[in-house]
């Protein structure tokens, strides 16, 4: 088998303790689990934001004139003929019905007074915004019954020190290491279930400039200051049928906290009255990121590190893909507006360093492995009644990766003792109504995603496919401002 795809295989851990599993992966998994985090941690939601921009699938980046066109085009501010303040506050579905409730906007746009000017110079604006760019919010419980091997069937030829020694000190395993059953018993039916979470965001505070020239082009960019904050957990469990009541499992817990910034330029030409065409660049984000991840094993009550689980921490740094973003604005007189919206990622350009050196593992896996990825955003806006509007949009984000074949994932020796999650393809229904006053505006917005990914307990997955899942997380928009 191809030596890349092996080491492919042991880190494919998409979203779930990454670097944290030091202590019970090898080096060459670390890698991979490097590579895999700096994916995670590198995509964000491209329809967060007020709920005019949700509403419409975040299709605005040519059209401008709202406070969340900034974390896709600065120029948008050059479309503004007045001063705006603005809040968001957003209600979030998990997709095992938790709820949560964040911050997804707030703006203060500053417009410096129209010159005049017909030609040259007409206006400018000064915008300060906060974006919420992601919510993690998952929650899996997934399980299966009468399976015909263990985990504790791959420690001995394939686990680290670390985690063999764990598993013989609460006798998962014998003297000899060879024996596959629980105190040295055999067995032929296991249960097991593994329950996993993520909780956190990415966040970032935009200082942007925007410029009118003649009112037809349109200037701006700006600066970014990102946060991320994220937690994961597993719990993964097993129990035998021939001794009820017989169980192990290993509880891991996952903390990143990071800060990073980037910058943004944007230009937008209205060629005419009806059209206008946006162009933006993304630099790659910058991160420090902090890493502290804990995990332990337990058998029957009995912990093999006694009352303190194993635990360690890391500082590094991540630099994660510039984006490209291409975008077309229409407007149908005072009647409707529609956008369309594309975005190029290209993930291979993702770093992860240490002490300010090039982790040179994780970087050939993110360049044999990642993939470029597609966003496509449409959206519209009709005006019913004066002064009342509905909205209406679509969001697709395609794969980033490469696809685990089941020769990789069956292949005993790929061992990986963490659950594996497989992101694929991403789509986003949104719908919304909106309310403007002379100065008063509020808006509402519905925003419905559906994640596809492949999810495996652990590997190798021997006796049957990856759950095929489908994640479904909703929010809840709403968005209050005045102009003035």
């Amino acid at each position: 088998m191809n030596i890349k795809k092996i080491i492919f295989a042991l880190g494919f851990l998409a979203v779930t303790f990454l670097s944290s599993a030091q202590e019970y992966v090898s080096p060459d998994a670390q890698s991979s689990m490097i590579a895999y985090n700096s994916l995670n941690f590198s995509q964000t939601n491209p329809v967060l934001g007020t709920a005019r921009y949700s509403g419409m699938a975040g299709a605005m980046g040519a059209l401008g004139g709202d406070a969340t066109t900034m974390r896709d085009n600065p120029a948008g501010l050059g479309v503004y003929r007045s001063s705006d303040i603005t809040i968001t506050p957003n209600f979030s579905v998990a997709n095992d019905h938790s709820v949560g409730f964040n911050i997804n906007n707030f703006g203060l746009v500053l417009n410096f007074r129209n010159s005049g000017n017909r030609t040259g110079y007409v206006t400018s604006s000064l915008g300060i915004t906060y974006n919420r760019l992601k919510n993690f919010n998952r929650f899996s419980d997934l399980g299966g019954d009468d399976l015909g091997h263990s985990m504790v069937d791959y420690i001995p030829p394939h686990a680290t020190d670390a985690l063999y020694d764990d598993a013989y000190a609460l006798g998962l395993i014998d003297d000899d290491g060879v024996v596959f059953g629980w105190n040295g018993e055999d067995f032929d039916a296991v249960s097991n279930q593994t329950r996993y979470s993520e909780n956190g965001s990415i966040s970032e505070w935009n200082f942007a400039y925007g410029l009118n020239i003649s009112n037809r082009f349109y200037f701006g960019f700006s600066t970014a200051f990102v946060n991320l904050n994220y937690q994961a957990k597993m719990l993964y469990d097993e129990a035998v049928a021939i001794n009820p009541g017989d169980t192990w499992y290993m509880d891991n817990l996952y903390e990143v906290n990071g800060s990073g910034f980037n910058f943004k330029f944007g230009a937008i030409a209205a060629p005419a009255d009806f059209m206008r065409i946006g162009v933006a660049l993304h630099t790659p984000t910058f991160y420090n990121i902090d890493e502290f991840f804990s995990e332990d094993l337990s058998y029957n009550g009995y912990f093999a590190n006694g009352e303190f689980p194993r635990e360690n921490s890391y500082r590094s740094d991540l630099q994660t893909p510039l984006k490209l973003q291409g975008s077309l604005g229409f407007i149908i007189g005072k009647t409707a507006i529609i956008g369309l919206e594309y975005q190029y990622e290209d993930f291979t350009a993702m770093r992860f360093s240490s002490g300010n050196v090039l982790d040179q593992g994780s970087k050939n896996l993110i360049n044999n492995e990642m993939k470029i990825t597609h966003t496509a955003k449409a959206g519209a806006e009709v005006r019913v009644v004066d002064g009342l509007s509905l909205r209406a949009g679509f969001a697709f984000v395609t794969n980033p990766s490469i696809e685990l074949s089941p020769d990789v994932y069956s292949n005993p020796e790929n061992f990986l003792p963490y659950p594996l999650a497989q992101p694929q393809n991403t789509f986003y229904y949104t719908g919304g109504i909106g309310y403007k006053g002379k100065s008063f505006y509020a808006d509402l917005a519905y925003v419905h995603q559906v994640r596809e990914e492949s999810f495996f307990q652990y590997l190798p997955q021997e006796e049957f496919s990856p759950y095929a899942l489908k994640l479904h997380n909703s929010n809840i928009t709403a968005t209050f401002g005045f102009r003035f």
